[in-house]
C-alpha cells in the first residue's frame, strides 16, 4: 500500500472463504486528505512488481500463468456464509468453465448437486433464470436473472456450450470409457442404492428422476474424473431409464422372493427382463424419435416370448 502511494490512506480489507480459493479484498480511497488524486498511473504493472518483490522476501509460491480461473465447486449453496447472489454466480461459472454437458437438462443435474436450479425463459430475448434450492430441490428465495453474472451464464453462452461439449466428449472417447463401466456395474449390484454406491467408488455419480410411483423416467450420470455430464440414452438405449426401471424392478422381486423363501426366482435375473441387454454394447445405436418406440417393442417381445415358456411348462399351447 504504502509503494503504491496508499499508505495514508483509510482503508478496508474483506476476506472471501465462500470457495475453495480464500482471497481478500483491499478497497481504500483516491483522494488523499489534501483532496489530490492519488498518482494510478502503470498501476497495473507497479502492482505486479510488488507482488514479486513480496514473493522474494517472503518466499511465496508464485500464481503460473493461466491459474487464475474459477475454482470446482465443491459445496452447496451456504444460507449462513450469506451473499447468496456472489455464491450462485460463482458455482453457475464455475460448472460453465468445468464440465461438458450438451442439453440443458444436463447443465441443470449438475447445478442441481450444488443447489441451484435453472430455468429457460424463451420469447422475444431469451433467458436463464437461477434459483436456489433446499436439498429436496424446492425452491428458496427470489430467482437470479443469469445477466446478474455476465454473458458468460447466459442462453447464448449455453448454446456455444453446448456444441464444444459434443466436440470434446467425441474427441475423448467419454461415451466409449464409460458404457463398459456402467455396464459391469449394473450387473455386480443387488439394488438401486448398491448401483449408486458402487458407481461412486469409481468417481461416478448417477441422478434418478423418479415419479410419486417409483418409475424411472430419468438418469443422467456424471463422470467426475472426465468432468462430463451424461443422460442414460446419450451412452445408448441400454442405459436409458426404462432399462433401469425394469433392472431394479426384476432385483426387486428377486430379493423379496430370496427373503421369503429363500431361493432367488429361477426364471427372473437382470439380463433375461432387459432381453439380454449386455449384448447390445457392441450393437451400434440408434437415436431419435423411434427411441421409445424400439423400447416398447422390446418390451412386448420379451413379454410375448416369457408368456410362451410358460404356456410350454404347463403342457399346453397358445
Amino acid at each position: 500500500m504504502d509503494k503504491l502511494g496508499y499508505g495514508n490512506q483509510p482503508y478496508i480489507v474483506l476476506k472471501h472463504s465462500d470457495i475453495k480459493r480464500e482471497h481478500l479484498h483491499i478497497i481504500s480511497l483516491r483522494i488523499d486528505e489534501t483532496g489530490r488524486k492519488i498518482n494510478d498511473s502503470y498501476e497495473v504493472a507497479r502492482s505486479m512488481k510488488i507482488c514479486k518483490e513480496l514473493e522474494d522476501e517472503f518466499n511465496l509460491v508464485p500464481l503460473k500463468k493461466g491459474e487464475r480461473q474459477e475454482e470446482i465447486p465443491i459445496r452447496k449453496i451456504d444460507y449462513k456464509a450469506g451473499d447468496i447472489k456472489h455464491q450462485v454466480g460463482n458455482i453457475t461459472k464455475a460448472v460453465m468453465n468445468h464440465f461438458y454437458f450438451q442439453s440443458f437438462g444436463e447443465y441443470r443435474t449438475i447445478l442441481e448437486q450444488f443447489n441451484i436450479t435453472a430455468e429457460e425463459i424463451k420469447g422475444k430475448h431469451n433467458g436463464i433464470l437461477y434459483s436456489v434450492t433446499d436439498d429436496k430441490g424446492n425452491k428458496t428465495g427470489r430467482p437470479f436473472k443469469s445477466s446478474l453474472f455476465g454473458k458468460e451464464t447466459g442462453y447464448e453462452a449455453l448454446q456455444k456450450h453446448y456444441e464444444q461439449s459434443k466436440l470434446a466428449v467425441g474427441k475423448k472417447n467419454i461415451r466409449e470409457q464409460l458404457r463398459p463401466v456402467i455396464a459391469q456395474t449394473m450387473r455386480q449390484a443387488n439394488n438401486i442404492n448398491d448401483f449408486r454406491l458402487l458407481l461412486k467408488k469409481k468417481s461416478i455419480g448417477v441422478i434418478f428422476r423418479q415419479n410419486e410411483a417409483g418409475r424411472i423416467y430419468g438418469v443422467t450420470f456424471i463422470d467426475y474424473p472426465n468432468r462430463a455430464v451424461l443422460n442414460g440414452s446419450r451412452l445408448g438405449k441400454e442405459f436409458s431409464a426404462n432399462v433401469f426401471n425394469e433392472l431394479f424392478n426384476s432385483m426387486q422381486k428377486q430379493n423379496v422372493t430370496l427373503k421369503q423363501t429363500g431361493k432367488r426366482q429361477p426364471d427372473i435375473n437382470p439380463d433375461s427382463v432387459l432381453g439380454s441387454v449386455f449384448g447390445l454394447l457392441d450393437i451400434p445405436q440408434l437415436s431419435g424419435s423411434d427411441y421409445e418406440e424400439d423400447v416398447f417393442i422390446r418390451e412386448q417381445e420379451y413379454e410375448a416370448k416369457r408368456r410362451r415358456l410358460k404356456a410350454k411348462k404347463k403342457g399346453r399351447r397358445i
